[in-house]
């Protein structure tokens, strides 16, 4: 049996919080094997010292770590699908495919999924060989491998393309809480281990991360819950260890958190499926 995946949930929001302190648990965790940090932006307290929006800060750690993930919390609900996009392809591009997005745990009217639709569309907009930077011939990139998404749905019409280059992981990491999107997830985190096998019938290629409870044997919850890794809580720069020191440990190290979790790289929706020119990573 392979390791288990393990991923750390850090607090933007913590009292004392500074960003020395929050590079400090992010290298702690990476020297520790741990796969990916969940950058936890959803108590957004209305003022105070040491606040984190959580894409600014995974920008800002994609510079001072080298391999661990970096999954961002779920962006504000009225952000446009367009800059939501936007956002995650850029910073998987300063992450060197490092990228995740917590989508969130979905709502009544659907506009989670079809957010989570229309961002994979949009990173699908340039096909992975469209950038040639062919001085010679004075081409930057080639009109026929760009794409527009012209999505038009319940909650959204987005005519496309998006303006930043295919993500380095095709579509970075997309994570939800709770099994009611785990069909559009690649990665879903759950606290109930008896959801455990719902999301795995329904979501046979996601991986799935338990929060496991206080006190918890975390090597007999994973066995008995059939889940891939666990979420733990880091609150310091010792926590990474105390979690490896009590038995768990993270996978190899790989160059994207696709990779690393397990996951393929998905082929561009437009890409010539004789030909298969989308580039590995």
């Amino acid at each position: 049996m392979s390791a288990p995946i393990l991923a750390g949930r850090i607090d933007t929001h913590a009292d004392g919080a500074t960003f020395d302190t929050l590079t400090a648990v992010a290298r702690a965790a990476e020297d520790a094997g741990f796969d990916a940090l969940i950058l936890d932006d959803s108590a957004r307290p209305a003022a105070g010292p040491g606040r984190f929006e959580a894409t600014t800060l995974a920008a800002a750690l994609a510079a001072r770590t080298e391999r661990i993930g970096l999954i961002v919390s779920a962006l504000p609900a009225d952000q446009a699908p367009y800059h939501v996009a936007r956002i995650v392809a850029s910073l998987d591009h300063l992450g060197r495919g490092r990228t995740g997005w917590l989508a969130g745990s979905g709502d009544p009217e659907g506009r989670t999924a079809e957010l989570i639709e229309v961002a994979r569309g949009l990173w699908d907009s340039f096909d992975d060989d469209a950038y040639v930077h062919d001085r010679a011939d004075g081409l930057y990139w080639r009109l026929d491998a760009m794409h527009r998404l012209d999505h038009q749905g319940r909650h959204f019409d987005v005519a496309g393309p998006l303006n930043v280059a295919r993500p380095p992981q095709g579509h970075p990491v997309v994570a939800v809480s709770g099994p009611a999107l785990a069909d559009r997830a690649d990665l879903v985190l759950l606290d109930d281990p008896a959801d455990v096998p719902g999301v795995r019938d329904r979501a046979p290629g996601a991986k799935i991360l338990l929060t496991p409870p206080a006190g918890a044997d975390t090597g007999n919850l994973l066995a008995a819950s059939g889940a891939d890794g666990l979420v733990v809580e880091l609150r310091d720069a010792h926590d990474p260890l105390r979690v490896t020191a009590a038995g768990a440990s993270g996978r190899p190290h790989a160059p994207t958190l696709r990779a690393r979790l397990g996951l393929h790289r998905p082929a561009g929706r437009y890409a010539d499926a004789d030909t298969g020119v989308t580039a590995t990573v």
